[in-house]
């Protein structure tokens, strides 16, 4: 005859199902409550747009408006918490770092290039904007070479680059001209 252990008994079968059941219930309840919470999807009036070139403009817009601009589109999942709120918390903070919506106030078509390299271009060449998590659910904001490319040369950090290439030469150079230099000062101590 075999035995059952008291783990194993149809009575803590049972008590085992009912917790699971409660829990889960639980769950449900504060999934549900959770909806409740409210979340601003507003978007605010374009008081003054970026000004850019329109292959520039298109990239902006596709990889970095939904969280740098008054004209966030909010898909249907930003409507389910708890991914509102942290959407809505993404906007609100991406928004309050740099709003093109409202950029032209401050720069002016000549000014923007400038600016976007100052502002902008170091996060989106190291890669760091847009966000990893970002990415996945908005594969058409993944920025190719040829985005990036245009995005460079539009803010001028392609002549930046070269610069910065002659720069180094003419240091290097001169390094070396002193390491020689050195080496005559040196002999020239020694006699």
């Amino acid at each position: 005859m075999e035995k059952t252990s008291p783990e194993n008994s149809p009575q803590a079968e049972k008590k085992k199902s009912t917790w699971v059941r409660k829990v889960f219930i639980v769950l449900v309840i504060l999934f549900l409550a959770l909806q409740l919470y409210p979340v601003d999807r507003k978007n605010p009036e374009v008081v003054a747009d970026l000004i850019a070139p329109d292959d520039v403009k298109s990239i902006l817009r596709r990889a970095c408006y939904d969280c740098h601009s008054n004209e966030t589109k909010w898909l249907w999942y930003s409507y389910i918490a708890p991914v509102s709120i942290l959407i809505e918390r993404d906007v609100r903070l991406g928004r309050e770092r740099l709003n093109f919506s409202e950029w032209g106030d401050d720069y002016d078509e000549e000014d923007t290039p400038e600016m976007f390299l100052d502002e902008c271009w170091e996060s989106i060449e190291t890669g760091e904007m847009p966000l990893w998590f970002y990415l996945p659910p908005h594969p058409e904001a993944v920025l190719t070479e040829k985005d990036l490319n245009i995005l460079r040369t539009w803010c001028g950090a392609d002549e930046l680059e070269d610069e910065d290439e002659d720069e180094s030469e003419v240091e290097k150079e001169h390094d070396h001209n002193d390491h020689g230099n050195k080496k005559e000062k040196k002999s020239e101590d020694e006699d």
